[in-house]
């Protein structure tokens, strides 16, 4: 497999979804513990917060949940219910720090999460 460098600059919309769906045909994708949703590490460093592609089949969901810092959604498409409010392909989603919030797809979704410190916790209702 041929080496490349990760580091771009995106100067459009176009090129964010032709990178997406170049990257996507070799992408290896590992489950989670929800039914239907799978994740892709785009970055793993702890120290700097986190980054990956999450893919849900339709009606798959992630329960009550919040990180230590904030996270930064962008839906690559599908459309996804965020604590009650629809976002569709190419909406951002900016959750503050500890904010509590669960997601659910409406449609096949996949969305790139950005966070700006490593670490999830599930709420016990």
């Amino acid at each position: 497999m041929a080496e490349y460098t990760r580091f771009f600059v995106v100067r459009s919309l176009e090129a964010v979804i032709v990178i997406h769906e170049s990257v996507n045909k070799n992408r290896q994708w590992a489950k989670t513990p929800y039914v239907g949703v799978e994740f892709s590490w785009l970055s793993e460093d702890s120290e700097s917060g986190r980054s990956a592609l999450l893919k849900f089949e339709k009606g798959a969901k992630l329960p009550l949940h919040y990180h230590p810092g904030w996270e930064q959604i962008y839906v690559l498409e599908g459309v996804l219910k965020v604590n009650g409010a629809l976002y569709y392909a190419h909406d951002f989603v900016f959750v503050d720090a500890e904010t509590r919030h669960e997601l659910e797809a409406i449609e096949p979704s996949q969305y790139i999460t950005i966070a700006e410190k490593a670490g999830v916790a599930v709420v016990d209702h």
